[in-house]
């Protein structure tokens, strides 16, 4: 069940009646029920089955979390924080890289597996990596004596299921959601502000991100049909396709969970007015870059050993991290050239004290950072790296076909960068619950009716796959 599909806002009219009008607003205990059974419904609407792999998950964690809270000597502690760390990782690892690490090593072996092999067919459960690194860092907070363990086991399963962030983000810490569950109330001004936040969302995906995919898709299914400057532009059109796919997911996710009386974290800050790879990693899925900084690079040492250590580790962070998004070399890589940025602007400011030189214009530094990161997403994108070879070649290609699609192309990468950096969407919201009641509603049917009209061509979003 999609966000931008025909059942959802069904879906949700029903979880929101059984919410907000079925349970009284004193029985607080009952509106956590509804909210839990509704997001593992949500989730068995995948696959019934990986159901009970996040009610294992969600066991495993709750009771090490109890454990560590009883125990005070190192070594206990330390084995339970490491069979949580081992257990939810090889799970992850199991199901995201079995197939990918298989293949890799039968390829380079010369060797094979039957056809049919579970190692060579298993099928990833949605969502697995981002409830894997929510759980993760609840034992390791308890750990680190930075989170009070939860005795509510209710509590705790909303915290890793909630259906609004489940599967593609914004990735929570256990600090920032539990406590909003006790006496938590939802208010007029909260529903309506959420479902204006989704509004936005839904607009970002339908109309801009699956309005790009098309031109994207083609160029990177064909390459060989397709010239230097075509590429360029499926380039930059999926700059902005992968930013209004996934921030709309998490205008989206964000919305519905103020509708429900839960805050969730900002996930994205106009990455592209980034005047360096390190600020984009600053405004771009904030809650895996603050996740992969506290937990795996200063785990690793961080800064705190050396100028030499400090490389290795952004490096190791950031192929991981690529890594993370997807079994795949060509995720490995992009992960690399990353590291390698940073390292390289890490370097320089060593050196130099400043991105580009004080007196470089802010506009260039945005575009100088712009194309470096748009020359990385060959990599993201490309379902091989026979493609990525073939994009890349390609680009010395003359040529350019001015037809329809790419005037459509070329139209909304105009309003892309006029809504980047000009006004802020989350304004748009905001004006718009300054209207009048009726205007409201028209706008949230007018919403319903661009997912209908669209059910066609509409995909899932692009995260939905990590």
């Amino acid at each position: 069940m999609l966000f931008n599909s025909l059942e959802f806002p069904v879906f949700l009219a029903i979880v929101a009646l059984a919410h907000f009008l079925l349970v009284p607003r004193t029985a607080e205990r009952a509106r956590k029920v509804v909210l839990l059974v509704a997001s593992y419904a949500f989730y068995a609407s995948w696959n019934p089955f990986f159901v009970l792999l996040l009610a294992f998950s969600t066991g495993l964690d709750f009771g090490v979390a109890l454990a560590l809270a009883r125990s005070r000597s190192p070594l206990p502690r330390r084995l339970l924080v490491l069979l949580s760390v081992v257990v939810n990782l090889g799970l992850l690892g199991f199901f995201k890289y079995g197939s990918f690490f298989t293949e890799s090593v039968l390829g380079i072996t010369g060797t094979s597996l039957p056809e049919g092999s579970l190692l060579l067919s298993l099928t990833l459960p949605v969502g697995i990596s981002f409830y894997t690194f929510q759980t993760l860092s609840y034992t390791i907070d308890v750990y680190r004596g930075r989170q009070e363990p939860t005795r509510s086991a209710l509590d705790f399963a909303l915290y890793v299921s909630f259906f609004p962030q489940l599967v593609a983000g914004p990735i929570v810490r256990a600090g920032e959601f539990l406590p909003q569950l006790v006496g938590r109330s939802t208010c007029a001004e909260d529903v309506s502000e959420g479902f204006a936040r989704i509004g936005v969302g839904l607009v970002k995906k339908v109309v801009l991100a699956d309005t790009l995919a098309m031109y994207v898709n083609r160029v990177f299914e064909m390459p060989v049909l397709h010239s230097g400057p075509e590429v360029l532009l499926s380039l930059y059109a999926f700059s902005f396709q992968a930013y209004f796919d996934f921030s709309g997911y998490s205008d989206i996710a964000i919305g519905l969970g103020r509708i429900f009386g839960v805050r969730l974290p900002e996930n994205f800050d106009h990455p592209y007015r980034a005047t360096s790879i390190r600020e984009f990693w600053q405004r771009w899925h904030i809650t895996l870059s603050t996740w992969l900084r506290d937990y795996l690079y200063i785990s690793l040492g961080g800064n705190r050993r050396g100028r030499v250590a400090t490389l290795a580790n952004l490096f190791i962070t950031m192929v991981l991290g690529g890594l993370w998004h997807g079994a795949g070399w060509g995720f490995v890589l992009w992960g690399a050239y990353q590291g390698v940025m940073l390292g390289v602007h890490r370097i320089w400011l060593w050196a130099v004290g400043d991105d580009y030189g004080p007196r470089t214009p802010v506009w260039l530094r945005q575009l100088v950072t712009f194309q470096l990161l748009a020359a990385g997403w060959i990599l993201f994108r490309s379902p091989s790296l026979d493609v990525a070879r073939e994009l890349v070649s390609r680009l010395a290609v003359p040529g350019f076909r001015w037809n329809l699609q790419t005037q459509q192309v070329c139209a909304i990468l105009a309003l892309a960068l006029a809504l980047h950096f000009g006004t802020r969407a989350r304004e748009v919201g905001t004006r718009l619950l300054r209207t009048p009641g009726w205007v409201q509603g028209v706008a949230y049917a007018l919403a319903v009716l661009l997912i209908y009209l669209s059910s066609g061509r509409t995909g899932e979003f692009i995260y939905f796959q990590f």
